[in-house]
């Protein structure tokens, strides 16, 4: 009978022996899931905590201009750069966080449309932010509503990088806003090169036309400090509101003498005021286009090689250094099959290193924490694709810059600043625009 009895008593104890295995293996199973406050350890050796294991992106949300009156921006401005630089990240495999594991989180971007409209602006961030909840919030676009936005990304903990937009009526917010940015050259920045500019090459008068808004008066206001200090006279006149018809402002300019013409204003304005200056033969031996001159496409639809020497706020060029000349292939490349982009040559350079500031500083903290991150750029200089970067109260240094004056020159985009960041020595006098 024992005999008989010991192949069952064999058999009952292998399955038991396999039975508590299966449970051992079962269990350690289950405590290879990662669970909130687990760690990982990489390849050094070095342990990361894991806040969320289930963590896959690093959400952003913005609230763009994408119809409206200021679609162009859209197109042309901070549009195409944050577009790109998502793109770039992910193509990359994300960003690496080190409360997360040290774990590579790839970017989920939603856009909404403002409809250009600084009221719908501000209930579309109010409703991303409380009902996303994302990560990180983009700039919108303009003055107005970078100074509407502010408030609202304080309360809801968020900082705000800025794009286009900021001037000198917006430092006020710098005081009550700590983690507020601007990426933006403005008057204070640009005019005091521009006056530097007109003295070096013997400029003695110069004829303003100006936007009665916030914007032309700040840089009015700053070229009537600027100018007095080289002993450059200057004649001022406002622009009509209605740009249809400049003709009294180009009259003005012509019966003043002026050797420079400068204008203070808004794309449509720049296209008429251009437009009508070569039709009645206006010939300054230098003009400065504000806001829009920036844009390729309007220098080559106000009449490309037939205004030659066209001066603009800005600026970097192609020929500011292999990185710039490599920045500006990459994203000519991107957009080829894009019929709305266009090069830009203004606030572009400095919106992509701001992102990749954005990105260094994630890294370099280990954090999603805005707070966090917004006490990292304000001490630190960070090494951009683009050169050093950084921001010294609430504005990215002169020196984060490329240049603040460019000028068409044989179609190609130039700094002429006076110094080390001069890529071409100005044209002047200008060539004479062709009449029409």
């Amino acid at each position: 009978m024992l005999k008989k009895s010991l192949p069952k008593l064999a058999l009952a104890f292998l399955l038991a022996v396999i039975l508590i295995l299966g449970l051992f293996t079962g269990c350690s199973k289950d405590n290879d899931a990662k669970t909130p406050g687990d760690t990982t350890t990489d390849q050094s050796g070095e342990v990361y905590p894991d806040k969320d294991p289930s963590k896959k992106t690093i959400t952003i949300t913005a609230v763009r201009p994408l119809s409206g009156q200021n679609v162009s921006f859209e197109y042309y401005n901070f549009g195409p750069i944050y577009r790109m630089w998502v793109d770039e990240v992910n193509k990359a495999g994300g960003i690496r966080v080190k409360e997360y594991g040290n774990r590579l989180l790839t970017i989920d971007l939603k856009i909404y449309d403002d409809t250009s409209d600084v009221g719908v602006m501000t209930d579309l961030l109010i409703k991303t932010m409380t009902q996303d909840k994302p990560d990180f919030v983009l700039s919108p676009c303009s003055t107005a509503a970078l100074q509407a936005a502010a408030p609202i990304f304080n309360q809801y903990g968020y900082m705000l990088i800025g794009a286009e937009g900021g001037g000198t009526d917006t430092r006020p917010l710098y005081d009550k806003y700590p983690d507020l940015f601007f990426t933006t050259s403005f008057a204070s920045h640009q005019i005091p090169k521009l006056a530097e500019i007109f003295n070096e090459v013997g400029v003695k008068k110069v004829f303003i036309t100006y936007m009665q808004d916030a914007h032309g008066l700040e840089y009015l206001e700053v070229a009537k400090e600027e100018l007095p200090k080289y002993n450059i006279e200057y004649v001022e006149a406002a622009a009509p509101w209605d740009f249809s018809d400049v003709t009294p402002i180009i009259t003005q300019a012509m019966d003043s003498g002026a050797d420079a013409f400068v204008a203070f204003v808004y794309p449509p304005w720049n296209t008429s005021l251009i437009s009508t200056g070569i039709s009645m033969g206006y010939n300054p031996k230098a003009w400065l286009c504000g806001p829009g001159g920036s844009q390729q496409a309007l220098y080559e639809s106000a009449g490309g090689e037939a205004i030659n020497g066209m001066m603009f706020e800005g600026a970097w060029s192609v020929n500011s250094g292999p990185a710039f000349a490599d920045f500006a292939k990459r994203i000519e490349e991107y957009y080829a099959d894009d019929p709305n982009w266009s090069k830009e040559w203004w606030g572009t350079a400095g919106y992509y290193g701001a992102m990749e500031m954005l990105q260094i500083a994630i890294e370099e903290t280990g954090t999603l924490d805005n707070h966090v991150i917004a006490e990292y750029l304000r001490n630190n200089e960070i090494q951009t694709s683009l050169g050093p970067m950084k921001f010294e109260n609430h504005e990215l240094t002169v020196d984060s810059w490329a240049g603040m004056i460019g000028q068409y020159i044989d179609g190609v985009a130039e700094v002429i600043d006076v110094g080390t960041k001069r890529t071409h020595d100005p044209l002047y006098p200008k060539p004479d625009w062709p009449a029409k």
